[in-house]
């Protein structure tokens, strides 16, 4: 019987294409950046090896990284409405590769009331896909794995560590990571859906 559902942040319940897009502009005004189309190529390659699309582009051509930009997330339209659903039957909570402040970011999105339990990798002192981090959310939440679902974007850092401990797991395939290659990890998605809204037909 499942009691809780995890949930990733970034690409899952927060929109972060204004903010990749803020990165890329910034990336392309550098003296060495290659155009437009070969960048984005790149980085969608990056990302169908289950690489870091962002980062890992600069590097290979030598480019400076630019800060995220935490002011143009937003949150799905989708979630309030979907995360209120599962509210009634679900205890809800996040685990995420975050930086300071998850929590107070939750509040300005006005989500923060739907979840019980919210680990963030800096304040954990642990980051996914670190099992630890996994296993400290289920030992807060006093659940074991098989009453638990995951969703996120990553195929890595959420799908692969979850079901490695015996977790339920949900592939949302939004952002650069849907571009995920599944013949990279061993242990495959349950179920994999095109947008956040879905996972409701799972659930």
């Amino acid at each position: 019987m499942i009691k809780w559902i995890f949930f990733d942040l970034g690409s899952t319940l927060i929109d972060e294409s204004k903010c990749t897009e803020y990165r890329t502009q910034e990336l392309l005004k550098q003296p060495n950046a290659p155009n437009r189309e070969v960048l984005e190529c790149r980085m969608i390659e990056l990302a169908s090896q289950n690489r870091l699309p962002y980062k890992d582009a600069a590097k290979e051509f030598g480019l400076e990284t630019i800060r995220w930009p935490k002011h143009l997330e937003k949150v799905y339209k989708d979630v309030p409405g979907l995360l209120r659903i599962l509210r009634e039957k679900y205890r809800l909570g996040i685990i995420a590769n975050q930086s300071m402040g998850a929590e107070q970011r939750l509040v300005k999105y006005d989500i923060r009331q739907y979840f019980d339990i919210i680990i963030s990798s800096a304040e954990a002192g642990v980051s996914k896909p670190d099992l630890k981090i996994f296993r400290l959310a289920l030992n807060e939440s006093g659940c074991v794995p098989t009453e638990a679902y995951m969703i996120g974007d990553r195929l890595d850092n959420d799908i692969e560590p979850a079901s490695k401990i015996g977790m339920h797991t949900i592939w949302v395939k939004q952002g650069l990571f849907a571009h995920g290659n599944l013949n990279l990890i061993q242990h495959q998605p349950e179920h994999i859906v095109n947008n956040i809204a879905e996972i409701l037909e799972y659930l």
